[in-house]
């Protein structure tokens, strides 16, 4: 698999604006790319929607999917576990496009020890005090916890440079500078801007979107990994009916277009 194929690993410290260059490249090559959505034990902050920016869930049942083998990486952070479960990135494969996992350094440790070949990138900021800054930007969490992301951004930032892990380090002190040398890495430089092209099964994939699993359903969702940004309309792939094939593949798949996910996947019309 050469370079321009494989799946990108993107770690750095929280708030040095890795959700924010992953929702640049989305958004710019939309028929490219596509968010591996991780899991967290975690309380959803601000706009985060379940399914969207994270797959959100209780610790004993993510610590039984551990323990049966279903996650490539997981790693207590802040109090809280998160992970990225084999099947979130094999359904971005199964769409046909790149998958990006935005996971922290322990995570990225655990899949380059994996079977996984993928390009490790890490994002640094400029300085402590920069960082600083954009956390409290933020204003979703306590002082309490922000002293300790700092902490913690302080040893995530030594093993970043420091560490076997990662094949390239970036600076992001201005963001548009660092999205292009970003691009420049990844072979994209001179690329022209992707339009958004139909799947196999003829459907016209929204420009800014997320892939995830849920039950027998692959969801599709129009939005970015941004919080702020609301999504308005859904695309469900029902495979309950697909015999012998991963998730994504043609055979026995049933497709619903709706509007709204918010009351659920019940009551969705079924086709005769």
């Amino acid at each position: 698999m050469g370079t321009a194929e494989k799946p990108i690993v993107i770690s750095g410290p929280s708030g040095v604006g890795k959700g924010t260059l992953i929702s640049m490249l989305m958004e710019e090559f939309p028929s490219m790319f596509g968010f591996s959505v991780s899991h967290t034990t975690r309380a959803p902050r601000g706009m985060e929607k379940d399914t969207i920016h994270y797959h959100f869930t209780e610790r004993s049942v993510m610590e039984k999917e551990i323990k049966d083998g279903k996650f490539l990486e997981f790693a207590p952070v802040h109090g809280n576990l998160y992970g990225t479960s084999i099947e979130a990135v094999e359904v971005v494969a199964d769409a046909g496009k790149r998958c990006i996992l935005d996971i922290d350094v322990q995570g990225a440790r655990s899949v380059r020890a994996s079977s996984l070949d993928a390009v490790f990138i890490f994002i640094c900021p400029p300085s402590m005090e920069e960082l600083e800054m954009r956390l409290r930007a933020r204003r979703t969490e306590a002082e309490e916890q922000i002293l300790k992301r700092l902490q913690n951004a302080e040893a995530e930032i030594e093993q970043g440079k420091s560490s076997d892990i990662f094949d390239h380090i970036l600076y992001n002190d201005k963001l548009e500078e660092c999205y292009e040398d970003l691009k420049k890495l990844l072979q994209l430089e001179g690329t022209a801007r992707a339009p958004s092209k139909p799947s196999p099964q003829g459907i016209d994939l929204p420009a800014n979107h997320s892939i995830s699993k849920t039950d027998n359903k692959i969801i599709i969702r129009c939005g970015t990994p941004e919080p702020e940004k609301e999504s308005e309309k859904s695309i469900v792939l029902d495979v309950s009916s697909i015999k012998g094939g991963a998730p994504g593949r043609t055979r026995g798949l049933r497709v619903y277009d709706i509007d709204s996910l918010s009351d659920g996947l019940n009551g969705i019309n079924q086709p005769s």
